[in-house]
């Protein structure tokens, strides 16, 4: 038996090929996991020079002109009211499509003009042939300064045989001062399936 065969056959030896092999195999783990999970961002994680933080300004219990805390849609501003009429009449009705434009919200106008909006197949907003706008039943989930969320009960004449079905209406305030004003931005069926008998 040569020197080499005797080496590689020695026990002591075995356990230190062992050795360096486990540390060989952690030390490419340890370098596959920094590889990956160092990222490909170079972005640097300081902020820009002029970079103020600013907290989102918080959002209150909304009152209307009177004062009154809002608890219901007949205590929101006839502003409000009128909004709220006006695009159920126009947008949702698919009726006098330009008077829809001011009432609605930037979400419902992304990728539309004020021309393309008036003469538009398609629209982001969920058509509902409307018996009458005298009719609706309105319930207000909540009010703040930052949104009012209603649900919209509206139920369809007997000709279009479709059931009565309840909508969730969203509103934001937009613009500034006194060109302050609400629009709708939310508009969607609410709709619960109906569960099995057990």
């Amino acid at each position: 038996m040569n020197a080499i065969q005797t080496a590689l056959s020695s026990q002591r030896f075995n356990r230190l090929l062992l050795i360096v092999g486990v540390v060989v195999l952690a030390a490419g783990a340890l370098a596959l996991v920094i590889a990956i999970a160092g990222g490909s961002d170079k972005t640097p994680s300081s902020p820009s020079p002029g970079f103020k933080a600013q907290l989102p300004t918080k959002s209150v219990p909304l009152k209307n002109a009177s004062g009154a805390k809002v608890k219901t849609f007949e205590q929101l501003d006839p502003q409000v009211r009128s909004t709220v009429r006006t695009f159920l009449a126009t947008a949702v009705e698919r009726r006098h499509l330009d008077q829809a434009w001011k009432v609605i919200g930037p979400s419902f106008k992304a990728g539309y003009t004020r021309k393309q909006w008036r003469t538009a197949k398609e629209l982001p907003i969920i058509p509902y042939p409307i018996d009458s706008v005298d009719k609706v039943n309105y319930y207000l989930d909540y009010a703040s300064t930052k949104e009012i969320l209603m649900e919209v009960g509206v139920a369809a004449p007997e000709r279009a045989k479709m059931r009565a079905t309840t909508f969730q209406l969203g509103l934001i305030p937009v613009g500034a001062g006194s060109g302050r004003h609400w629009v709708v931005n939310y508009w969607m069926p609410r709709w619960t399936p109906p569960l099995p008998a057990a």
